[in-house]
């Protein structure tokens, strides 16, 4: 007699069938839910993604952003031919362009020519005033004080010493005017002051001190620095104002082109949400054509189960707060490929069953649901093996159990809700949905044509020769040892479309003034009362600075630096206390802020990148500044900026690739041992699985040391996905394994008749899957092409690990029929599988 608890499971799993209308309706509430919850997706690309909050590298980049801002929007403004940059309209325009690129949220400081000149103008005017209204009360006073004044009416004495006054300032103005006659009126739009304050006596080339803004006199610079937290829409902001600034009367004539790392991480971004928002409806194509050879009439159910799982994971992440990120965004052909996977499994064991069609889809649900519920457990918790936070306990106990890359955790976390949301729509709409169909038309749940020859084919591999088993397991395991030799291109020029219009801009940019990004190092006072402005500092600042360039090859640019500015308004020369304490009075703070903090406690020195490079190149060049001579007692040192926390990032996910994938074999092993509390077949579904994903890295590796092909940042994670999925695919073929073996049929029979009944839709699904990134493959975005490239070999390597090694591993370490659980109730008078007697 049946146990309760298997009364219990039985009655659970069969719920589909007895209450479908119930599933559909909780199915259509998830839907409205989830359609809320897309609405509160958001999209994010901030350089918080690659670094762990918690870290103390973190909070120096953190310091550094808060305190000088993030890595810059770069814009340069070109005149046409013809045209001078240095004229009223051009600088009051880029003054225009510069206030209203400030006011955008998520700005965290410009600098440009336009406030350049206008800070100085009114700088000019201030001091100008403030000499002359001391002078003119003076001379008021004076007047007041002559004999006889006093004894006149107030309003005479007020009288007298207005003109006086009034005398005073402007004989004040004359003088001040006759003294510098080249500066001209201090304002924007007076011409003899531009020319005074921007150019050398010559005329003709730019004053050194000015060369961050106008590299020379047919080029300008605005530096427009993002907040650490700027949002992608903010940095699309910035970038919609540089690309409207033509249309202003002022700014007509000059071309402006915009680049930067925020910008390229924008257009990369872009890219890959277009080529996604193109593609994913090409896959969800490409998975109904492999579905109705695989399904026939089925097939359009299977089109809506992956929609309604991709709204459903969309909608949920939404609402848990996970952003969209391209790592993100490859979890849904994923997720698409999963829903069709567990539907076909479902329509496979429907078409096996006898009877009316509720029957039908109550003992396929009692049969199927478990065995998928396992495996989405078992591959939800491998993702998951990559999602743990490094809290402080987790970095006590075992910091080998977390990812310090936050852009990591989150398409680990997205990928365990899609998987949940795929097995979720199987169950409530997939199965409910065959019942009504079954209903409709009776004869639409039919095996395909296809299904035949294919379970004979398969039902044949289960005796693969077992020489030639352990020979595919041993390379299989050897690939492993080339996770080493795995490279991840970071090449912005190779992991963007070639005609990106960033990927151009910054070329541009590159070509006419000499830079295509930015690096910074930081100069940090550790000791109370240590002054980064003071002479010793200072000068290990423009020492280390100088060595920096020198041995960097020509890839670093001197751009400013706190010494450089100092230096520049004493004649070359870095001041003494005082004269430095003057300077930084005198000079507005607008200036002085751009390398130096109000406290004085944090000093920058920025390098310009002569080339647009690969994040392992700026990692060699973060090295170089983290090797430089150890600053004056008090003081610390450290490289900022995006490329250091992209070096950064790099380097972690290399360290910890190997560990994060053995604690995903891991968890997915303690689920499977739970589930079937046998160290056999817990065994037998990781083997598949290792081999699988050694066989992915070493793939990998030798396309890296033959071909001299590297990996995205976004195929790296693919170990996660091969381990995911063949672990799946075990799951499913052990669980018919098992049964066949509980109900007493030797190894042998019981490897036949799971591969030629399950292999079929393992197969089927395996194909689904492959059709779903076989349509990325077409994407004009590296990134996204390698990454369905990839994802489709990886998923024929797993398919074909398990459909091979698993028959033959079961019969060989299975020698004797051993029933394992409670049998299946039998099939009524299943057909037979040809190849098999």
């Amino acid at each position: 007699m049946d146990s309760k608890p298997a009364r219990f499971k039985d009655s659970a799993f069969s719920v589909p069938s007895r209450l479908p209308f119930v599933m559909i309706l909780l199915a259509l509430v998830l839907t409205a839910v989830s359609a809320f919850g897309v609405t509160r997706l958001r999209a994010d690309t901030r350089a918080d993604l690659l670094a762990d909050p918690s870290s103390a590298s973190y909070q120096d980049q953190a310091l550094f952003a808060d305190t000088f801002g993030g890595d810059p929007v770069v814009i340069m403004a070109q005149p046409s031919a013809g045209a001078d940059l240095i004229s009223p309209d051009h600088m009051l325009g880029l003054r225009r362009l510069e206030a209203d690129l400030g006011a955008v949220t998520g700005v965290k400081k410009v600098y440009g020519p336009g406030s350049l000149v206008n800070t100085l103008a009114v700088a000019s005017t201030t001091i100008l005033l403030s000499e002359c209204d001391q002078e003119g009360k003076a001379a008021a006073a004076a007047a007041l004080a002559r004999r006889g004044v006093a004894a006149k009416p107030q309003e005479q004495q007020d009288q007298i010493a207005l003109q006086a006054y009034l005398d005073s300032v402007k004989v004040c103005a004359q003088r001040y005017a006759k003294a510098f006659p080249s500066l001209g009126i201090p304002a924007v739009n007076d011409p003899t002051f531009l020319r005074g304050i921007l150019l050398e006596p010559d005329g003709q080339h730019i004053r050194p001190f000015w060369n961050w803004a106008m590299p020379d006199a047919t080029h300008a610079i605005i530096t427009v620095r993002m907040k650490r937290d700027a949002t992608l829409d903010q940095v699309r902001q910035v970038l919609t104002l540089v690309r409207q600034a033509p249309s202003r009367a002022e700014l007509k004539d000059i071309r402006f082109t915009a680049s930067g790392a925020p910008a390229l991480t924008s257009s990369l971004a872009d890219a890959v949400f277009a080529s996604l928002r193109l593609l994913l409806p090409l896959a969800l194509l490409a998975m109904l054509v492999v579905a109705v050879l695989a399904l026939r009439t089925p097939a359009i159910v299977a089109v809506l189960l992956a929609g309604l799982a991709t709204l459903w994971t969309g909608g949920l992440a939404g609402l848990l707060g996970l952003p969209v990120t391209p790592a993100t965004l490859a979890v849904l052909p994923i997720v698409i490929g999963l829903t069709a996977d567990y539907f076909i499994q479902s329509v496979n064991r429907v078409t096996e069953e006898t009877g009316d069609i509720r029957h039908r889809v109550g003992a396929a649900a009692r049969r199927i649901l478990p065995s998928t519920g396992l495996a989405a457990l078992a591959t939800a918790a491998g993702m998951l093996a990559f999602a743990i936070p490094p809290t402080s306990m987790v970095k006590q106990v075992a910091p080998f159990l977390a990812s310090s890359i936050p852009l990591v955790r989150q398409f680990a976390a997205f990928m365990a809700l899609g998987v949940a949301m795929a097995y979720l729509a199987n169950l409530l709409v997939g199965l409910p949905g065959l019942l009504l169909l079954g209903r409709l038309r009776p004869r639409a749940l039919v095996r395909s044509r296809l299904h035949g020859p294919a379970a004979g084919r398969l039902a044949r591999a289960a005796v693969f020769p077992m020489a030639a088993i352990l020979l595919l397991a041993a390379v299989g395991l050897a690939g492993w040892a080339g996770l080493p030799a795995l490279k991840v291109e970071t090449d912005p020029a190779q992991l963007m479309p070639a005609s990106d219009p960033a990927l151009l801009a910054a070329q541009s940019i590159r070509k006419e003034v000499g830079i295509a990004g930015e690096m910074d190092l930081v100069l940090k006072a550790e000791d109370a009362g240590a002054d980064t402005t003071s002479q010793v500092p200072a000068q290990w600042l423009r020492d280390q600075t100088t060595q920096a360039v020198t041995a960097s090859s020509g890839d670093l640019k001197r751009l400013q630096s706190l010494p450089d500015f100092l230096s520049g308004f004493n004649r070359g020369v870095l001041p003494d206390a005082a004269r430095t304490s003057l300077i930084l009075q005198r000079i507005p703070a607008y200036f002085s802020d751009a390398v130096v903090s109000r406290d004085h406690t944090l000093a920058l020195s920025i390098f310009g990148l002569r080339n647009v490079t690969s994040v392992e190149r700026d990692g060699a060049l973060v090295q170089q500044l983290r090797s430089l001579s150890p600053p004056p007692p008090g003081f610390r040192a450290y490289p900022a900026g995006l490329a250091v926390v992209a070096s950064d990032a790099l380097d972690a996910l290399r360290s910890e690739q190997v560990e994060l994938t053995l604690l995903a074999l891991l968890l997915i092993a303690i689920v499977l041992a739970v589930a079937y509390r046998s160290l056999t077949f817990t065994a037998l579904a990781l083997i598949p699985t290792v081999v699988a994903a050694g066989a992915a890295i070493g793939l990998l590796a030798f396309t890296t040391v033959a071909l001299g092909v590297r990996s995205s940042p976004i195929t790296v994670l693919l170990g996660g996905v091969v381990v995911a999925f063949a672990t799946e695919f075990s799951v499913l073929w052990l669980s018919r394994f098992r049964s066949e073996l509980a109900g007493g049929s030797t190894p042998e029979q019981a490897a036949a008749t799971a591969s030629g009944r399950v292999g079929p839709a393992i197969l089927a699904s395996a194909l689904a899957l492959i059709a779903t990134f076989a349509v990325l493959a077409v994407s004009p975005v590296p990134t996204v092409r390698d990454f369905g490239i990839w994802s489709a070999s990886d998923l024929a390597l797993a398919t074909g690990a398990v459909l091979l090694l698993l028959p033959s591993l079961a019969r060989a370490w299975l020698g004797r029929p051993r029933p394992v659980l409670a049998p299946e109730a039998p099939l009524a008078q299943p057909e037979p599988v040809p190849g098999v007697k």
